[in-house]
């Protein structure tokens, strides 16, 4: 199929779709958008399908309207009704009200799309694979790119793929109803905040990290966590209004400084002169005494993703973990996230890309086994280089268990670089640790502690709370 008429077939199957927009041109730049993003992700579906499942995800049930204007044609009547009926009962399926609620952005409308339809339609026997992506903007009417007999035929495998769908009607109303609408709650809450704390242009969220993040193991219980966490982190903080001015006299004559501290008598040359000594950067100022400058902070938070973190120790450090990183982002603290299992793995700068943040927590997946002396013998080399000429002042903190066995002179030799606060989540026994008294404080979760939803709330916000206290 040619482009051009590939471009058309796509006109013919926006032409049936059953849920108008607010605006023609809005809603179908909308759904291009949508469905260039599917097929970057290996998804190829009708352009009006596309539309309709895209304005049912993203638009209240109440300013939706399902039917179209201009009566049907006795031909497409009952496969077209019966899309109708399919999509109304979508559109109350409680998980895709409160998704609709949020306004969720195009990529991610794109990826619940996707949830719902990437193993399903491609099992369907009409379905056809798209040659390319859709051109923003309007596309050209069916009679510039198919004659009518092609336009005819294109209809018919368009009302055909509606029609298999339909007989697939229970699979995809069970998928929106397994929707997690709280993740989705979550990450608004995260774009919310980030937009405020982003120091980059590049901080995006990457279709397969968003993809990666919805089918992540036990995503819902460590959203359900991090929500119960995070309205205590994002509750107002008050700032003390205080100013501080730099103070002290002067040390001495400098050859470069700023115009106001430049020597008075400078000012006596001849003018032609003047212009040239400074041009040749020959003028004396006056300088002030200056303080030494401290170390640059950073909080370096470590979180165990070993097999052995499963379970509940994965939704408390997980949780943990994101509750932590926004606690220390909204005191302006610059924040690095990494996972480690057998080794260390990428890291993720908080401060610079927050948006990254919660699909990198969620998302991340162990592929190695657990090899402690090698991951704190590198983390070791990494602070030797960050921590050069005193440049840096790391806090540690580390999310793992209990038998994160790290030889005691690695911990020594982390000790004089940075501080180091542990929490070990769930011992099976009494803690034994070797190294604990290398420490600067550590925190023990117990079994009893995460079976009680209430308690572990609490040990977690007790532990935010120690830490903003510490970093303030």
């Amino acid at each position: 199929m040619s482009a051009k008429a590939f471009l058309a077939s796509q006109r013919i199957s926006l032409s049936l779709s059953q849920v108008r927009g607010t605006t023609d041109a809005q809603s179908t730049a909308a759904a291009i958008e949508w469905f260039n993003q599917l097929r970057r992700l290996g998804l190829s579906l009708p352009l009006g399908l596309v539309h309709d499942i895209g304005r049912i995800v993203s638009v209240p049930r109440a300013q939706l309207r399902i039917g179209q204007d201009l009566a049907l044609l006795p031909a497409h009547r009952g496969v077209l009704e019966r899309h109708q009926t399919l999509l109304a009962e979508l559109a109350e399926i409680e998980s895709i009200e409160q998704i609709a609620s949020l306004r969720p952005p195009d990529k991610l409308i794109a990826v619940l799309i996707f949830k719902l339809l990437g193993t399903l339609a491609p099992t369907l026997p009409s379905h056809h694979l798209a040659t390319t992506e859709l051109p923003q903007g309007e596309l050209p009417s069916a009679d510039q790119g198919l004659n009518p007999v092609e336009q005819q035929q294109e209809t018919q495998r368009h009302l055909a793929f509606l029609h298999e769908l339909q007989q697939h009607a229970s699979v995809l109303l069970l998928r929106a109803e397994l929707l997690n609408a709280q993740a989705v709650r979550l990450l608004a809450m995260y774009d919310g905040s980030a937009s405020v704390l982003s120091r980059i242009s590049d901080d995006r969220i990457d279709l397969l990290e968003l993809l990666t993040m919805f089918e992540a193991d036990d995503l819902r219980d460590t959203v359900r966590f991090s929500l119960d966490l995070l309205p205590s982190v994002l509750e107002a903080q008050h700032i003390s209004g205080a100013q501080s001015y730099p103070t002290g006299g002067y040390a001495g004559l400098l050859s470069r400084g700023s115009l106001d501290a430049l020597l008075p008598s400078e000012l006596a040359s001849d003018e032609e002169l003047f212009y040239a000594r400074f041009a040749q950067s020959e003028l004396l100022y006056l300088g002030r005494e200056r303080q030494i400058e401290a170390p640059h902070p950073l909080h370096y938070i470590l979180i165990d993703g070993s097999p052995s973190m499963r379970g509940l120790r994965q939704v408390f450090a997980r949780g943990l973990a994101l509750s932590l990183s926004q606690k220390l982002l909204r005191a302006n603290l610059p924040v690095m996230i990494r996972f480690f299992d057998g080794r260390l793995h990428e890291a993720v700068r908080a401060d610079y890309a927050p948006r990254k943040v919660l699909p990198y927590v969620l998302g991340f997946r162990s592929t190695r086994g657990r090899n402690y002396s090698r991951v704190f013998r590198d983390l070791h080399k990494e602070l030797l280089t960050l921590c050069a000429n005193r440049k840096t002042r790391v806090t540690l903190y580390l999310i793992t268990h209990a038998e994160c066995h790290i030889p005691v002179p690695t911990v020594t030799a982390l000790r004089k670089l940075a501080l180091i606060q542990a929490v070990f989540v769930r011992p099976s026994s009494e803690l034994h640790l070797d190294y604990l008294s290398q420490l600067t404080k550590y925190q023990v979760i117990s079994d009893e502690a995460l079976h009680s939803e209430a308690v572990r709330k609490k040990q977690a916000l007790d532990i935010l709370s120690r830490v903003a206290d510490t970093a303030s």
